[in-house]
């Protein structure tokens, strides 16, 4: 028994040491060259600017480590990886990862910083965290689906309470604002509103008699700052939005392998402009659409050398600390926000992509043009077939 121990404790480390190598031989993270979305001859609107898979990462430092030996055994020190990421949250400048390996991990790219949450010990210790929440005072909300409840931090990252204990939740995801706490549950088909104060229950949304208008294996989960509340479907295939009180709102969407449909809809979040990014862990890529649910485009791919994703699970954009990233960016594409998109395989594990414009293009005027032009060669093209066909023989 003891030799079979201490066989799995050599592979599990020679496994680490390998992964650690291979992590080195393929460092590079950010592009040697500029990789824009939509590609040219079309105009920018995102650029892929770095990925970040551990603390040196973050730090800026070079990949390096060092052995503690321990007997027949050797320790890994210093490196704080990202395992296998299960959701993220932008606030206040900081980045909130959640891993199911059990981490919760606060990065500030700007601060060169990555650490543990503090209170992720004790009674505060993560289970299998798969969803996390950041509301406006910084209090940090963790579904958990190892440990059936959501956990609840303070804005120092110390841990405060669990909501949810005992009613034997799946939460997959979380949202939060000053008076709710939506959970959702992927299990049941349904998110489950609570008091984030009080904790108290105060009712279940998404489930309703018409079976369109319900949740179908729900998978992930965004609030705007509208108050809407919309959820990717991985049973349908689809996204359904809901107000606050769980009032339909709509859906869109469906099965199938073209551009604005879904293989398997994963986080999705809203930007400012209004417009929805819906990752999707089939496709490998997050698609855009604008607040009619038309589709502007979509950037990332498991066939890029360099900007694309591997098996995308998440998405959440800010546009704090805008001069830092502008840093990474062309010089001549001028940034209004940043993408971060969490991978759940392959390196990078997140991806940050800058939304934004070339610097002294008309956008409107360059697509109106654009669109004129489209519609003149059409005009052209028609009128070429008819003189083609009054040409032909009867």
């Amino acid at each position: 028994m003891h030799s079979r121990t201490h066989r799995t404790a050599i592979a599990v480390i020679a496994g680490s040491l390998i992964s650690l190598l291979a992590g080195c031989a393929g460092e590079s993270k950010t592009a040697k060259r500029s990789v824009f979305f939509p590609p040219a001859p079309n105009l920018p609107r995102l650029q892929y600017l770095t990925g970040i898979s551990d603390s040196t990462d973050v730090e800026g430092k070079k990949k390096e480590f060092s052995l503690i030996a321990f007997g027949d055994l050797a320790q890994q020190k210093s490196v704080l990886p990202i395992i296998k990421p299960s959701s993220i949250a932008a606030a206040a400048g900081k980045l909130y990862i959640t891993d199911i390996s059990g981490q919760l991990l606060v990065v500030d790219l700007p601060k060169k910083s990555m650490e543990q949450l503090k209170g992720n010990q004790g009674a505060g210790k993560l289970g299998k965290p798969v969803g996390v929440a950041v509301d406006r005072a910084g209090f940090v909300f963790v579904a958990d689906v190892g440990r059936k409840e959501v956990m609840v931090y303070n804005n120092n990252g110390e841990y405060l309470k669990s909501v949810g204990s005992g009613l034997n939740m799946y939460p997959t995801d979380v949202a939060v604002d000053d008076s709710r706490l939506y959970v959702l549950d992927t299990k049941k088909a349904v998110i489950h509103i609570f008091d984030p104060v009080t904790s108290a229950f105060i009712q279940d949304i998404g489930k309703v008699s018409d079976a369109a208008k319900s949740l179908s294996l729900p998978t992930k989960m965004s609030l705007d700052k509208q108050g809407v509340i919309r959820v990717s479907n991985a049973g349908r295939g689809d996204i359904t939005a809901y107000d606050r009180d769980g009032h339909f709102l709509g859906s869109f969407g469906k099965f199938g392998d073209t551009p604005g449909q879904f293989a398997r809809p994963k986080g999705l979040t809203a930007d400012d402009n209004g417009y929805l990014y819906v990752v999707d862990a089939g496709f490998q890529n997050v698609q855009v659409f604008d607040e009619n649910n038309r589709l502007l485009t979509m950037f990332g791919s498991a066939d890029l050398p360099v900007g694309g994703m591997n098996l995308p699970c998440d998405v959440t954009i800010s546009s704090d600390d805008l001069p830092y990233y502008q840093m990474l960016a062309d010089k001549d594409f001028e940034l209004s926000q940043v993408i971060f998109v969490a991978n759940q395989f392959g390196n990078p594990k997140i991806s940050l992509y800058g939304y934004g414009k070339q610097k002294g293009i008309d956008y409107d005027m360059a697509y109106q043009q654009i669109s004129q032009q489209r519609e003149q060669w059409a005009r052209e093209e028609m009128q070429k077939r008819n003189k083609i066909s009054s040409q032909l023989t009867p």
